[in-house]
């Protein structure tokens, strides 16, 4: 006879829920994603990716047939864009054997009963699943049925406007080499972090890249406050949408490149900034998780920690949490309950994480306050 396999759920179709459904399709787990939207075509413009971590968790090497566009960052990492790594990932997904992915299926609430976990869903249906895996980002729905007395993450003091910029849109391409990495600066409060990217298409012929950055701001709380995107007591309740910043503060903001940027990447800020198609305000949240799992709920990614985007380990601590708990799916034996093997996962996973979130609290601390002395000198 053979074994039933339990009914798992992951609520969340991006990158740290996909990246989940894959890891445990690779060892033999199906999985149920269910996502709100359906094929999201925007997300944060770039990020770090370890692509030797990405093929050891999802079974699909980035650096094979299937190539995942990147250009070299630091050490073992690489840079790519959060739209082709999204795109990449979804593509894999929908050729993996034992992954259901639902679209367009948004979740209302989430609650545990017994050994068992209850979804309802926005269009009045329900499910019933073994287990739920909450991979809905920072204001993931799981984790308010896990810990609804702190069910937002908290605002770090600054935001971060992003922009991810075709070259070609360019009047001449930036002096930067395709394998040059990261570059850092800090002028006035304000903190800089630009790299050129593989075009839309992969290339990285000059010319045909994509420019990104990333301009961090510490001076923006009321700004977020009048736009009810941050809560009296310090909870981030939303973002600023591309939609939603006026040509006010975008003149604001391009007045301010001459005087904070060097010439090599104002350009191409300032036509980010001035695009209503490419800029957009990511106030920066931070969660200490006190739990991963609850009976047959349990978090993974920006659901479980929501750290700051200095630490450069957002998408790649979502990874290490796929690969612990797809080996613990796999590996369960056949009467142990799920319950028992998500408490395993929160044992082996919220030390280190707590680490990394203290670790990024520190270096928010610290921006926040540099911000603020250079402001009043």
């Amino acid at each position: 006879m053979l074994k039933k396999e339990p009914q798992i759920v992951v609520v969340g179709g991006s990158l740290a829920g996909l990246t989940v459904a894959l890891a445990s399709a690779s060892k033999g787990v199906p999985v149920q994603v269910v996502e709100r939207a359906i094929e999201r075509t925007q997300g944060g413009d770039s990020l770090s990716v370890d692509l030797a971590a990405i093929a050891n968790t999802t079974g699909h090497d980035p650096r094979g047939v299937h190539k995942l566009p990147v250009v070299p960052a630091y050490r073992d990492r690489h840079l790519t864009t959060w739209p082709a790594l999204y795109g990449w990932l979804r593509d894999r997904v929908s050729e993996t054997p034992g992954i259901l992915l639902q679209e367009g299926k948004s979740v209302a609430y989430v609650r545990a009963f017994g050994d068992k976990a209850e979804l309802s869903f926005e269009d009045g249906t329900q499910l019933v699943a073994d287990a739920v895996i909450g991979a809905d980002g920072y204001h993931s729905v799981v984790r308010r049925a896990m810990a609804p007395e702190t069910p937002f993450a908290r605002y770090s003091g600054y935001l971060v406007w992003r922009g991810l910029v075709d070259e070609q849109k360019l009047t001449k391409p930036v002096p930067w080499p395709s394998n040059g990495g990261l570059w850092i600066e800090f002028v006035q409060g304000y903190r800089l972090v630009a790299a050129v990217l593989p075009g839309r298409d992969g290339s990285v012929e000059v010319g045909k890249r994509q420019i990104t950055f990333a301009w961090f701001d510490a001076h923006r709380s009321e700004l977020l406050r009048s736009m009810n995107r941050l809560s009296a007591n310090g909870d981030l309740v939303g973002t600023l949408g591309r939609s939603s910043i006026g040509k006010e503060l975008r003149d604001e903001l391009v007045a301010k490149i001459p005087e904070l940027w060097p010439e090599m990447w104002a350009e191409a800020v300032t036509v980010g900034v001035q695009s209503k198609d490419t800029l957009s305000g990511a106030p920066i949240a931070e969660c200490l998780p006190d739990r991963l799992a609850d009976g047959p709920l349990a978090l993974v990614g920006d659901a479980a920690h929501v750290v700051s985007p200095m630490t450069g380990s957002g998408f790649a601590t979502g990874v290490d949490d796929a690969t612990v708990l797809a080996w613990l799916l796999a590996t369960r034996s056949e009467n142990e309950s799920m319950s028992a093997i998500l408490q395993r996962y929160e044992a082996a996973r919220l030390p280190y994480v707590r680490a990394l979130v203290a670790h990024s609290l520190r270096l928010s601390a610290e921006y926040v306050s540099h911000a603020a002395k250079v402001s009043s000198t």
